[in-house]
């Protein structure tokens, strides 16, 4: 009696493997699909993330800035810059006229109120500007610019005391620090206890070619003593599309500017006549990308925002 031998003939390994292939070829060929799509995915997702954070830097800051006082000491195609807000506060007590000294509120108080709120620690060279009234004619004040010696953070005892009434005995045991600041010349004596303060700095804003040979948005901080200076750029955000002249409809930034009645003014134009800021921003993904066997091509996309500032001359 022979034996029976179990296996598969020549035929069903050449079918088994036939099918194995075209399994692999498809499996392998929905990964490559998948890889591109994420690639897209992500390339497109990053350009449009860079050009919301340019926007909304811009936007914020010239929704802020001082217009109406300082205008814009810069307006080009691709820089600008401007007086924006870092912080405000009110005076703990009438200042110093020896010193120019003017004591402020710590920014949290055990009441809870706030009375002070820093963005950014004001320093020497910024702008300090405080309202003054005189006592017999509250409704006649006005506010006085003063740029700002120092700024230092101070025992609530020795800069804001509970004897001023904006602090209580709670907030000296609680650790809580106030602050004082020194101006480069005392203000008038109109500015009494309980004055608002508000602080500006001039920041530029710019498009600029970096070390790696990428453009980015630049900030620099500028001083407004003597003549004004600005410090090294530091970047914000980018990359971005390269500058290029106006009118190319492909710089990576681009300002516009328009007065109240919608003409558009020039870089020689008056920086208090600006009404409305049009920005726009461009970018690109840094390769070619493809999906679902599409011609590979780069990405682009572009961003177009209208600010018009809160304060300025109507």
């Amino acid at each position: 009696m022979t034996a029976s031998r179990s296996g598969f003939t020549l035929i069903e390994v050449i079918v088994a493997a036939a099918v194995a292939s075209l399994v692999g070829a498809a499996v392998y060929t929905t990964l490559v699909r998948q890889q591109q799509f994420y690639a897209l995915a992500s390339g497109t997702l990053s350009v449009r993330a860079r050009l919301r954070d340019a926007a909304d830097v811009l936007t914020t800051d010239l929704r802020g800035a001082a217009v109406a006082t300082y205008g814009l000491p810069l307006l080009t195609d691709s820089a600008i810059e401007m007086f924006t807000g870092i912080g405000s506060a009110v005076a703990c007590d009438s200042p110093q006229l020896t010193t120019a000294t003017v004591g402020i509120p710590p920014s949290v108080l055990e009441s809870g109120t706030t009375l002070t709120s820093i963005l950014s620690t004001p320093e020497a060279g910024d702008i300090a500007i405080l309202y003054g009234s005189p006592a017999n004619a509250p409704d006649s004040g006005r506010w006085e610019s003063i740029p700002v010696a120092s700024f230092a953070s101070q025992a609530v005892a020795t800069a804001c005391p509970a004897a001023t009434k904006f602090t209580t005995a709670g907030d000296a045991a609680g650790g809580r620090r106030a602050y004082a600041v020194t101006l480069a010349a005392p203000p008038g004596p109109t500015v009494r206890k309980g004055a608002p303060i508000h602080f500006l700095r001039r920041v530029r804003y710019s498009l600029y070619r970096s070390s790696d040979g990428a453009w980015y948005l630049g900030y620099r901080r500028c001083t407004v003593s003597g003549t004004p200076r600005c410090a090294t750029i530091q970047p914000v955000s980018g990359p971005y599309n390269p500058y290029t002249p106006p009118g190319a409809g492909t710089s990576g930034l681009e300002f516009r500017y328009y007065d109240v009645a919608g003409t558009e003014l020039s870089s020689s134009s008056s920086g208090r006549s600006v009404a409305r800021v049009d920005i726009v921003t461009r970018g690109s993904t840094e390769r070619s990308v493809s999906v679902s066997g599409d011609a590979r091509s780069v990405y682009r996309d572009s961003v177009v925002v209208s600010v018009s500032p809160r304060n300025r001359l109507r």
